[in-house]
Order: structure tokens, then sequence, then C-alpha cells
């Protein structure tokens, strides 16, 4: 079988940011329990949605804001918990909670599902403009009970509302990536930025075969959209051979918490960013017409 066709990119010239991403406030990561959590790996699909419902209990999403919506016979409900901002507009972030038949689906998908409440609890720490939707997808390639169902049933009011998506894909392989085909240029040139003020490391990916992903479904309907992984070309075997994803060992977990922080400010910063830019478009004075 031949390797998938990866390139990696050298890294795009940060822009100037709107605001400094290190004054927005985010809560602590607690490296431990973020160790517990995305070591801990479930062996079916059953447990990992049980798994990933209790970890946001522990990370404090009450019952209220927790939800596991279930769509006709599919065996793939999707855990969505939601952290209110002060506003109606909402940014998603999500990542796939299922395994492929093939292999234990350690670093695809479960290193995504497990960081999503240590996102949530990080950003808890303080009020926010938009509402968050942290969402653990039943399955990648179900239409009911993945992004692209999950869409359809929003409806066109509620799709409107959401400003961005960021999908958590194969991390703690080693340093982050952002999946440069797969990305808003804003939301892009957002995260390199906010990298930099953290003094971390993030490259730039370009797959050359097809390669599911949520952002897709959200890209479709024209909602900005941004895909973060930790594949490069040393390890993007994992991804055409799943077989081969089946050892915690491969978890390279100081740069997992290095992914999880730079996540955590990256969507403080989009929070604060993308209100600034919206209220920047509607006071800009309108064309001149002659």
């Amino acid at each position: 079988m031949a390797v998938l066709a990866l390139v990696v990119l050298a890294c795009a010239k940060p822009f100037v940011p709107v605001t400094d991403p290190l004054r927005i406030r985010v809560g602590t990561i607690d490296a431990g329990q973020l160790q517990a959590s995305v070591s801990d790996v479930p062996d079916n699909n059953a447990d990992r949605i049980e798994r990933v419902t209790q970890l946001f209990q522990q990370a404090g999403c009450g019952s209220e804001y927790l939800e596991v919506t279930q769509h006709g016979a599919t065996p793939y409900p999707n855990v969505i918990c939601t952290l209110p901002g002060r506003s109606s507009y909402t940014i998603v972030v999500g990542a796939n909670v299922d395994k492929p038949p093939d292999g234990k689906g350690i670093i695809d998908n479960w290193t995504g599902a497990a960081m999503l409440p240590h996102l949530y609890r990080s950003l808890a720490a303080a009020p926010r403009e938009h509402s968050f939707l942290f969402i653990g997808f039943g399955h990648v390639l179900k239409d009911e009970q993945g992004s692209r169902g999950y869409l359809r049933r929003l409806g066109a009011e509620k799709r409107d509302r959401i400003r961005a998506m960021v999908s958590l894909k194969g991390l703690g392989l080693g340093p982050t990536s952002v999946w440069s085909t797969q990305a808003d240029r804003n939301l892009r040139q957002d995260l390199f930025a906010v990298a930099k003020a953290l003094g971390l490391q993030l490259d730039a990916v370009r797959f050359f075969k097809n390669v599911n992903t949520d952002s897709e479904a959200f890209l479709f309907w024209g909602i900005p959209s941004i895909t973060v992984t930790s594949f490069d070309k040393s390890n993007a075997r994992l991804l055409e051979q799943p077989v081969r994803d089946r050892d915690v060992s491969r978890i390279d977990l100081a740069a997992y918490y290095d992914s999880t922080r730079l996540l955590a400010h990256f969507l403080a910063y989009l929070d604060d960013t993308l209100r600034l830019r919206e209220e920047r478009k509607v006071a800009a004075p309108p064309p001149d017409a002659g």
C-alpha cells in the first residue's frame, strides 16, 4: 500500500495580532489529568461515548449543558458540551469519538476526543463573548451522526451564527501542525500568531490523498474552519493503515500538552478577535459609489 503523500510546508509569517494572545485569560491545563484522559482508551465506540461524557462531567460541564444526541437507529451518538457566551454567536470545536474497525484509533481519533473536556475547562475560566460548542462527533463518515448530519439538522439560522469551526485530528505525535488545505486563511494566521506569542512550534502540512475531517462539512456551508493535527511525513502512514494505530506509547505527552495549551489560547484569542473583526466590519463606511 502506498504511503500517504504529505508535504510539510514552511511556517507562514505571522501577521500582527488583533489583540495580545497572552493577555486573554484561560484556565490552567492539568498535565496529570490530561495524561490520564488520553491514556485511558476504551476498546469500543459505546464505551468511548460514555468515557467522553464522563470527562466532560468531571471538567464541570453540568447536565443542563451536556447532551448525548441520538438520531435514528445509528449506534453513533454525538456528545455535545455547551459553554454559554454573552452573544448568540458560536465557535464549534470538534473531534471524532469513534474508532476504525481495525486498530484502536488512539492517535486518530482518541487524542482529539480526550482533549475536548480539557479545552472546555480552560475556556470556562473566564466569561466569553461567543458560546462554545465542544462536540465529540459519533462518526466521521455517517451522515446522520457525523458533522454533515449535525449541520443539516441545525438549520440555516443557527448555521449562520457559527463564526468558526476548529477540528482536532491526530494530535500528540509531535509538534502541532495546521492542515493548510483545510484551513481558512484568517484562522490559519490567527493560529500562527498565537503560537508565536506562546513560543510554540507550529508547522503547516498538506495532504494529497483523501483524508476525512469534520472541517470539510463546515467549509461546505461556508463556515470558516481549520483542522489542527500533528501528522507529518514521518507518521502519516497511521492515517492510511489504521491497524497500526494501537499503541499508547506513540503519544508524545509533552507535545500533546503543548498542543492543548496552544489550542486553549487560540480559542480564547478567537473569541476576542472574531468579535473585534465583526465590530470593525459593521463600523466600516460603505464603499464610495462614485
